[in-house]
């Protein structure tokens, strides 16, 4: 069952409507029925017992930890093996599922095995790895009802894609919940604008992109559009499949974490990162580099650094090996070898190449007297982080590290021998791409509406919470307006990608 499909948008409403006429002491049970309907209407149901294995592991282990018995030395030696056994489990099923892209080229032999991981399994992994980390660090109690947990792992709107919540950021799963016209209307309008995301936009750019990618004799000018649209064809697939599922636990009274905040307009890769599938961010800083970097290894070897380098460049070594670890975890665990290149080694090499050279760009930007708060400095800015973001996810779209490099040298190698051909633009030759010329104007009105929503978050929060604000005529053009755009210029049908996520796959 698609997200974007009729069949999950009357689940939600018949769910949701009983949701609110049962006792509130058994709202959280249906939540639990719900996604295991879900699951099982989604994917192939045997595979839910991946889930079942996590869910069994983190709460042997956070019990245990959490018992009489772990109070003594020996006990605390059990929980400690307990724990990091269940974080050991999680990964290697991950790994052996997920992760394939990584083993499986040293063993092709193994290529036509059935290796089937279960729905969301990069997303509730960490989330169970989270949990079980945040019992033992006490900041969290554990949770002794075993269906609560498995709620937790599998809550079924965020199955699909995250985000990858905490357990501390879901206690609404669990709490009584009265009818909500607000969040009712709020979950309704969020999951429109998703729609209309995913449906209207992301699917005509991917329809431009896959074009491009499978021309044979690709013109520069071509490899171009698709360079600079393929970021805004991710950014609407996933975070239109971000607001779907947002807006989707909202109609329950569920509040899930953020996962976006307008990192177009991000000024450096750093608060790129900071805004892009945040929670992934903030998870591997937070689980990965602080516990590195406070590890009594990693605090000699900077001790070391600092006598040796100096207390800059001693402390950037140590801060460079901590940061090139949490990058590596986040390209792997998009699950291949170019993602690694794509994620890892591209954004670890601009960070820490911007670091050692921010004392010289400071005292250059100095020298030709740059207007830092300016409309034009910021757009700069902006630019920049857009093209470093958009030669990384080179590599999410091809299939190889070299079909990737082989994209990029076309482009630049055409573009300084002089065949970008500029005039295509002007000509019928953008017809090639699978879209007709209506189609372009309405990829064109949603970027617009895009960058309005854009600069409606910045300034007021929330776009939704603006309109809110307005006439009640004003509101209801908005409204119905995405929603004709949605019925009428929406891409429906096995032709197209409408069912699936380009983050779905991780």
């Amino acid at each position: 069952m698609a997200i974007t499909s009729f069949g999950f948008l009357l689940m939600v409403c018949a769910g949701g409507a009983l949701y609110y006429i049962l006792p509130k002491s058994w709202q959280w049970a249906e939540l639990l029925v719900l996604s295991l309907v879900f699951y099982c209407l989604s994917a192939e149901p045997y595979t839910f017992i991946y889930i079942l294995i996590s869910t069994a592991a983190a709460y042997i282990c956070t019990c245990y930890a959490d018992s009489r018995r772990a109070e003594t030395d020996r006990g605390r030696k059990v929980a400690v093996g307990l724990g990091a056994g269940a974080v050991l489990l999680n990964v290697l099923l991950w790994f052996v599922l997920k992760g394939a892209g990584l083993w499986m080229p040293l063993f092709p032999k193994m290529a036509s095995m059935p290796f089937v991981a279960a729905l969301g399994m990069g997303y509730y992994t960490l989330q169970m790895i989270s949990y079980i980390l945040d019992c033992y660090w006490k900041s969290i109690r554990p949770q002794k009802n075993p269906l609560k947990l498995l709620l937790f792992a599998c809550f079924f709107p965020q199955m699909i894609t995250g985000p990858i919540s905490r357990y501390s950021q879901l206690g609404s799963l669990y709490e009584r919940h009265v009818f909500s016209y607000e969040n009712l209307t709020f979950g309704a309008q969020r999951i429109l604008w998703g729609f209309l995301k995913k449906l209207v936009l992301a699917e005509r750019v991917g329809i431009l992109v896959d074009a491009v990618w499978s021309l044979q004799a690709q013109e520069p000018v071509f490899l171009w559009i698709a360079f600079l649209l393929y970021p805004i064809q991710m950014y609407s697939d996933f975070s239109g499949c971000m607001d779907i599922v947002i807006g989707t636990a909202e109609v329950f009274g569920v509040r899930l974490p953020e996962n976006f905040n307008n990192p177009f307009f991000s000024r450096t890769i750093q608060e790129f990162w900071q805004r892009w599938h945040i929670t992934l961010g903030t998870w591997a800083k937070d689980y990965v580099l602080y516990p590195l970097l406070k590890s009594r290894g990693m605090v000699r070897l900077g001790n070391r650094a600092r006598k040796k380098l100096g207390k800059r460049y001693g402390k950037f070594a140590a801060t460079s090996l901590g940061m090139l670890v949490l990058w590596m975890v986040l390209g792997i665990w998009h699950g291949g070898v170019n993602h690694i290149v794509g994620v890892s080694l591209w954004y670890w090499a601009l960070l820490m190449l911007g670091e050692l050279c921010a004392p010289g760009l400071k005292k250059l930007t100095a020298f030709l007297r740059v207007n830092e708060d300016s409309f034009s400095w910021h757009l700069f800015q902006s630019a920049r982080t857009y093209l470093i973001y958009a030669v990384g996810i080179v590599f999410f779209r091809a299939d190889s590290v070299g079909r990737g490099m082989a994209f990029l040298k076309d482009l630049i190698v055409g573009t300084f021998t002089g065949n970008l051909h500029l005039e295509k633009l002007f000509d019928r030759s953008l017809l090639q791409l699978g879209l007709g010329a209506a189609d372009w104007g309405i990829l064109l009105i949603c970027v617009l509406l895009l960058v309005l929503a854009a600069v409606l978050r910045e300034r007021d929060g929330y776009a939704r919470r603006w309109v809110a604000k307005q006439i009640l005529p004003f509101r209801w053009f908005v409204w119905l307006g995405i929603l004709l755009a949605v019925v009428i210029w929406g891409k429906y049908g096995d032709e197209y990608n409408a069912v699936h996520f380009i983050y779905q796959i991780f």
